[in-house]
C-alpha cells in the first residue's frame, strides 16, 4: 500500500486523471478500479484540496442526477396512476384506488394529526360501481 501510493506520489497524471473522474461523479471505488490502483491509495490523496474539492464536486454531480431520475420516474408514476382513474374500462374499485393515490400524494386528503388544514375527500365505492353500471348500461 505505501509502495504504491509512494509509487504514484510522483505521477500527476494519475493524480489528475483520479481528480477528473471523481469530479465527474465516480465514486472513490470507481475511480480506483478504472485507475488499477487501492482504494486506500484514492482515499490518501483526499488529502489533497484539488483531490479534495472532486469529492466534493462529484458527490453534488450524483445528486443532482438521482434527483433528476426520482423526479421523471414520480411523473411517470402520476401518469400511470392518471391512466388507470381515467379509464372507463379498468374495474371502478381500482379507478378509485388510484384517485386516492393521487389526491394522497398531491396533498388534498391527509391524516387529522397533521398541523396543517385538511381537506378529506370520501368516496363512496358501492354507489361507484353502481354508477358505472348504469352509465355502461346507457352506452350498449
Amino acid at each position: 500500500m505505501l509502495a504504491e501510493e509512494t509509487k504514484y506520489k510522483s505521477s500527476p497524471e494519475v493524480l489528475e486523471s483520479a481528480r477528473l473522474l471523481l469530479s465527474a461523479g465516480y465514486t472513490v471505488r470507481m475511480v480506483a478500479r478504472k485507475l488499477s490502483v487501492r482504494e486506500s491509495t484514492v482515499w490518501s490523496w483526499a488529502n489533497k484540496p484539488a483531490i479534495k474539492a472532486a469529492i466534493v464536486d462529484g458527490k453534488e454531480r450524483r445528486l443532482q442526477k438521482v434527483g433528476q431520475g426520482l423526479e421523471e420516474a414520480a411523473e411517470m408514476a402520476l401518469q400511470s396512476l392518471l391512466n388507470v382513474a381515467t379509464d372507463d374500462t379498468v374495474n371502478p374499485k381500482d379507478r378509485v384506488r388510484a384517485s386516492e393515490a393521487i389526491l394522497d400524494r398531491c396533498g388534498l386528503v391527509s391524516d387529522q394529526k397533521s398541523s396543517q388544514e385538511t381537506v378529506r375527500v370520501s368516496v363512496d365505492v358501492d354507489f361507484d360501481e353502481r354508477l358505472a353500471r348504469i352509465v355502461a348500461g346507457t352506452r350498449g
